[in-house]
């Protein structure tokens, strides 16, 4: 009797892998570029998505370097940082903006029919302070923490509150942070507040269901904002909806150009 064993890596993880099998097996010389996530993402059977997160965690172990407006590069063995050649296992930053879009919905939802006064000025206040911070070109993210904390909180359960806390706990982590260095800038948080305002407004009218709309909009801006592409001249990465059911990205098969001597193996969703 045979027993198939389950891949239990992250989706992300095993791209990794193989892009990293194909490296050193020599299909992708050094100071070469890396195909298009497009192209990858066909090759693979997986989702744009999950490439671009594994290129992230690439770049983290020094792997690879993406050059904005360019590119993902192979680095140069001496370039690699061998102490941080260490597989990255955050969640993926995709996954979590689909998992906080369907959470913090809700969470918006019900804050609007329970929120007390309290939660409200804590609420403008958190915005505040991120309007403040950004205006003085800091990164406002403990501001934007605190508001879906209370949000959270406003629902008067505890383990909501709990989940929105590791959530944005995990949104501070190393893939996520990343990410976000090549996307943050005084522009997007601007769109975040007149998001996070428009959230604000239907919570204050105890409107359940625009603040539920609010805050997938917010998602899904959010989601967009991560996609956008890191080359020259090319439009945004168009992706599924955040709100909606991930797709599978099981049954991703070998490359098109199979490295000689490093056979990628299937990828599980």
């Amino acid at each position: 009797m045979t027993t198939q064993t389950t891949d239990t890596r992250r989706v992300y993880q095993q791209i990794a892998d193989q892009v990293l099998q194909l490296i050193q097996a020599g299909e992708f010389a050094v100071n070469s570029r890396l195909p298009s996530e497009r192209d990858l993402a066909e090759q693979f059977k997986v989702s744009r998505p999950s490439v671009r997160e594994a290129l992230i965690a690439l770049e983290v172990m020094g792997l690879v370097q993406i050059k904005m407006g360019s590119g993902v590069y192979v680095c140069k063995p001496d370039q690699r940082k061998k102490h941080e050649q260490k597989p990255v296992k955050d969640f993926a930053p995709f996954e979590l903006i689909q998992a906080r879009s369907l959470i913090e919905s809700e969470i918006a939802a019900q804050a609007a029919i329970s929120r007390s006064a309290t939660h409200l000025r804590e609420l403008e206040q958190s915005l505040n302070n991120m309007v403040s911070q950004a205006d003085n070109q800091q990164n406002p993210l403990s501001a934007d923490r605190e508001f879906h904390a209370v949000l959270a909180r406003a629902t008067g359960n505890q383990v909501l509150a709990s989940l929105v806390e590791q959530m944005f706990d995990a949104r501070m982590g190393v893939l996520f942070s990343r990410l976000s260095n090549y996307f943050d800038t005084k522009a997007t948080w601007d769109q975040a507040i007149k998001e996070h305002r428009a959230v604000l407004r239907a919570v204050k009218a105890q409107d359940a269901e625009r603040a539920r709309q609010a805050m997938r909009h917010h998602m899904e801006r959010a989601y967009k904002r991560f996609s956008v592409s890191w080359l020259k001249s090319t439009e945004p990465d168009r992706e599924p909806n955040p709100s909606a059911q991930p797709t599978s990205a099981s049954g991703a098969g070998k490359p098109k150009r199979p490295a000689k001597a490093a056979k990628p193996g299937k990828i599980a969703g």
